[in-house]
């Protein structure tokens, strides 16, 4: 069951030892949780981060990473350590979803669907970058203006020499790019 008073889990991620992470990103407050089998729930401060969405771990569990949405930005925050350290890489899209790339990278995937108001930008229908967890260098993959066949991507893998990026909202299909 999803932690109480949550809406809805966004996304999840395998721990060490049987737990669990998770995003809530539908709430007025914006959570991350962990789930641990003898201890149930327990909310992971992050009150820093706006609109955590997207989620992975790495694969030692010591970071979290998570697609900050509101902050278009992955923001890597640690675990186990006091204080709580976090960072963020700007990658100039809101972050829906994340996953592990090929070659250890993450792959990051999201959208422009509004400017802020301080801010010109382009609207972009998918854009993917990867970064490096390490260093939190990023590097822009994929800047897709979409068509009436893919109008909004939210996720992306990489898939051999190329990166696949699905959609919601009337996407009718995956669209393939280059890698």
């Amino acid at each position: 069951m999803a932690p109480a008073g949550t809406r809805r889990i966004n996304s999840i991620t395998a721990l060490p030892d049987g737990a669990l992470g998770a995003t809530n990103f539908d709430t007025e407050g914006d959570e991350l949780w962990e789930w641990h089998p003898e201890t149930g729930w327990t909310e992971v401060p992050c009150r820093q981060m706006a609109g955590p969405n997207g989620l992975v771990s790495s694969p030692d569990g010591r970071w979290f990473y998570i697609g900050g949405w509101s902050d278009r930005a992955l923001v890597r925050l640690s675990r186990g350590q006091t204080p709580i350290r976090i960072d963020a890489a700007p990658v100039g899209f809101n972050v829906d979803n994340v996953r592990w790339g090929n070659d250890g990278h993450i792959v990051v995937a999201g959208h422009v669907t509004r400017c802020p108001d301080t801010n010109d930008c382009e609207l972009a229908a998918a854009r993917v970058a990867t970064v490096d967890p390490d260093t939190l260098e990023v590097q822009q993959r994929v800047d897709y203006k979409g068509n009436e066949f893919f109008r909004l991507g939210t996720v992306a893998i990489e898939v051999d020499d190329e990166v696949w990026v699905g959609g919601i909202r009337g996407s009718l299909g995956i669209a393939r790019f280059p890698r």
